[in-house]
C-alpha cells in the first residue's frame, strides 16, 4: 500500500451523479451506450445472490457502499455479461468501460484516488499518546526537580484511595509474606476502559467499521466491549460476595441483595429502552436485561457454594482455585449445554435444525430460498415466541445486508445462558487472586486460562470467520464468542494487574476513575447521547468529523467520572 492511500484525497470529489457521499463511499461510473442492468451483492453477504441494482441506456453513475467487497455482474439484453469482484474505497471515484467490448471479467479504473480512511484515528492515536507521554515526562522531571511537599503529594501515586470494594490479597512476587489490604486498581481500570469504549463504541465509534458490531459472523471492538464489562463485573461480584460473607453475613441476606440489585438493572434497562416508545412497542431485552440476568445467576451460584478463606484448601495446591469454584463451574458449563442443544439440535418451525444464521438471502446463492424467515434460528424463534416481536429490537447490520424481515434480539433469552460463562469466567479471574498470594502464581494462572479459553473457542470456529460448528457470533452470543472474548479478557487482566499493581508503572487515570462509577456513566450516556453537546447532526458526516464528535463524547462522560470521584461521589445500587 503506497503512501499516497494516506493522503485526502477525496474531499473535493464527494459528488456522484448530483449526491453527497458520506463516508464509507463510491462513486462508480458505467460508461454505456445501450440497455445494460448492474447486479451486485457485498461479499459480507455470505452464500447470498446478486440483486438488481441499477439499470442504464447511456452512462450513469452509481453509489456503492465501501464496508465490504463487492460481487457485480454487468448484462445486456442480448444475455452478454461481465463479472468481477472489487473492494472500492472511501470517496474514491471509478469509472467501468463497456464501449470498448465485453470481456468475461471486468474491473474498473480508479479516476481519482480514495480517501484516507483511517487517517483521522491514527492521528488521535498519535495526539493521545504523544499527550501521555508528554505528562509522563513533565512527572518524572517534577519528581527529581521540583522540591516540596506539595509537589511530592501531587505527584505521587495515590494508593489509599476511598472508592469500590474491589480489595484483595496482595504480596509481592518474590519475598512470600502476611497478606495486607491495598487497592486493586487492575479491576477498576479494566472496567473504566470497557465503559469508555462502550460509550465511544454506543455513540458512533466514528462510523468506523471496527466500531460497529459484525454484520453476523465475526469479531470487531464493538462485540468485545459487552463481555469485557461482563466479566470485569463478575470479578467485582465475588469480591464483594467474599468480603461480606467474611464478615457472617447470612447467605440469603447476600442473594437478597444480589436480587435487589439484578431487579434495579433490569429496570433501569427497560426504562432507557422505552425513551420517545410507545408501551407497546418497548423493547424488554436490553443491556442491562442481560447483565442483571446473568448477575444474578452466577451470583445465587456464588451465595450458595462460595468458599471464604478460613474454608479454602490449605497448602501449596496447584488447584486451589479450581477446588474452590468447582460446584459454580459446574453449573455453568450445565447450562452452556443446556444453550448448546438447544442450539444445535431444536428446530424453529420452517427452518433446518441446528441452523442459526441471519435469514433473509442467506444461502440462496445455493438455491436455498426455505430461510427467509429463520433469522437467528431456534434464539430467535424462543424471543419472538415469549417476548413479541414488537419488542425486540429492530435494527442491526445484518437486516440491511441480508434482507431479513423478521427482528432478532442480540440480547434475547437464549444467549443468557452462554453469556453466564463470561461472568463466570471474572468470577473464576478473582477467585484466583484469594487463593494466591503470589503475584506470579495469579498472572501465570490468568494467562493460562487465556490460552485455554482462546484455543477452545478457536477450535469451535476452527478459528475461522464462518467455520467450524459454532462460529463466533455477538448476535446469538454463541459459546465460541464467549470463549474467546472470557481470553481476551484474562489475558488484559493479566497484562494490567502486572503494571498497575505488581509494578506501579500505571495509575490508569481518567480510566480508574471511570470505572469507579461505570455504571452511572454507561446509564448517563445512553439518556443523553443524543443530546447536545454530546451529539449534533451532520449533514454529509465524514470520519473525521463523526471521530470528532464521538470522541469528545466519551472524553466528557470520562470527565464526569473524574469530577464524581474527586467529589468523593460513588454511585452504586
Amino acid at each position: 500500500m503506497g503512501l499516497s492511500y494516506f493522503e485526502n484525497v477525496g474531499y473535493f470529489l464527494r459528488n456522484c451523479n448530483g449526491k453527497t457521499l458520506r463516508y464509507d463511499q463510491a462513486c462508480l461510473q458505467i460508461v454505456t451506450n445501450e440497455q445494460i442492468s448492474f447486479w451486485s451483492q457485498y461479499e459480507e453477504c455470505e452464500d447470498c445472490i446478486l440483486l438488481k441494482t441499477a439499470d442504464f441506456n447511456q452512462t450513469g453513475d452509481v453509489v456503492i457502499e465501501t464496508f465490504s467487497p463487492l460481487r457485480y455482474v454487468v448484462q445486456n439484453e442480448q444475455g452478454r455479461s461481465c463479472n468481477g469482484t472489487y473492494a472500492f474505497g472511501e470517496f474514491g471515484q471509478y469509472s467501468l468501460n463497456l464501449t470498448n467490448g465485453w470481456p468475461e471479467e471486468c474491473q474498473p479504473r480508479m479516476t481519482a484516488e480514495p480517501d484516507a480512511a483511517f487517517l483521522p484515528i491514527l492521528t488521535a492515536i498519535v495526539v493521545l499518546l504523544s499527550m501521555a507521554t508528554l505528562w509522563y515526562i513533565v512527572k518524572g522531571i517534577g519528581k527529581r526537580v521540583v522540591a516540596g511537599r506539595f509537589y511530592a503529594r501531587y505527584f505521587a501515586r495515590e494508593d489509599n484511595e476511598l472508592g469500590s470494594e474491589t480489595r484483595v490479597l496482595t504480596t509481592e512476587a518474590s519475598v512470600p509474606r502476611s497478606p495486607t489490604r491495598s487497592r486493586l486498581r487492575s479491576l477498576d481500570i479494566f472496567r473504566g476502559f470497557s465503559i469508555a469504549l462502550m460509550i465511544f463504541v454506543n455513540a458512533g465509534g466514528g462510523g468506523y467499521g471496527i466500531f460497529k458490531h459484525s454484520v453476523w459472523n465475526g469479531l470487531t471492538v464493538a462485540d468485545v466491549v459487552f463481555p469485557w464489562f461482563a466479566f470485569a463485573m463478575g470479578e467485582a461480584l465475588v469480591l464483594s460476595l467474599h468480603a461480606r460473607l467474611r464478615t457472617s453475613l447470612p447467605r440469603l441476606s447476600a442473594f437478597g441483595q444480589v436480587a435487589r440489585r439484578s431487579l434495579f438493572l433490569s429496570l433501569i434497562g427497560i426504562c432507557l429502552s422505552s425513551v420517545d416508545v410507545s408501551w407497546s412497542d418497548v423493547r424488554l431485552p436490553g443491556v442491562l436485561q442481560r447483565l442483571a440476568a446473568m448477575y444474578l445467576i452466577v451470583g445465587a451460584l456464588e451465595c450458595a457454594f462460595m468458599r471464604t478463606s478460613q474454608n479454602m484448601t490449605p497448602g501449596r495446591s496447584l488447584f486451589r482455585d479450581i477446588t474452590a469454584g468447582w460446584q459454580q463451574w459446574l453449573a455453568t458449563l450445565l447450562l452452556v449445554a443446556i444453550q448448546m442443544c438447544i442450539t444445535l439440535t431444536v428446530a424453529a418451525p420452517g427452518c433446518p435444525r441446528g441452523y442459526a444464521g441471519p435469514g433473509g438471502l442467506h444461502r440462496t446463492a445455493s438455491g436455498d430460498f426455505t430461510l427467509q424467515n429463520c433469522t437467528g434460528g431456534i434464539a430467535g424463534y424462543i424471543d419472538r415466541l415469549i417476548l413479541g416481536t414488537s419488542h425486540l429490537y429492530k435494527g442491526g447490520r445484518y437486516r440491511d445486508v441480508y434482507h431479513t424481515k423478521l427482528p432478532y434480539d442480540p440480547e434475547g433469552i437464549l444467549g443468557v445462558l452462554s453469556g453466564v460463562l463470561v461472568v463466570q469466567a471474572g468470577a473464576h479471574a478473582t477467585r484466583i487472586m484469594l487463593a494466591y498470594n503470589h503475584a506470579r502464581a495469579r498472572i501465570m494462572r490468568w494467562v493460562f486460562w487465556s490460552i485455554v479459553f482462546g484455543v477452545s473457542g478457536g477450535a469451535l470456529c476452527m478459528f475461522t470467520k464462518d467455520g467450524g460448528p459454532i462460529p463466533v457470533n455477538k448476535p446469538l452470543w454463541s459459546v465460541s464468542y464467549c470463549l474467546v472474548t472470557s481470553s481476551m479478557a484474562f489475558f488484559i487482566q493479566a497484562a494490567l494487574y502486572f503494571l498497575v499493581d505488581l509494578k506501579n508503572k500505571w495509575g490508569g487515570r481518567p480510566l480508574y476513575y471511570a470505572g469507579q462509577n461505570a455504571l452511572f456513566l454507561y446509564i448517563g450516556s445512553e439518556l443523553l447521547k443524543r443530546n447536545f453537546p454530546l451529539h449534533w447532526h451532520i449533514a454529509a458526516p465524514t470520519h473525521s468529523q463523526l471521530l470528532a464528535t464521538h470522541a469528545a463524547a466519551m472524553l466528557m462522560w470520562l470527565a464526569v467520572g473524574v469530577a464524581l470521584y474527586k467529589k468523593r461521589i460513588f454511585i452504586a445500587l
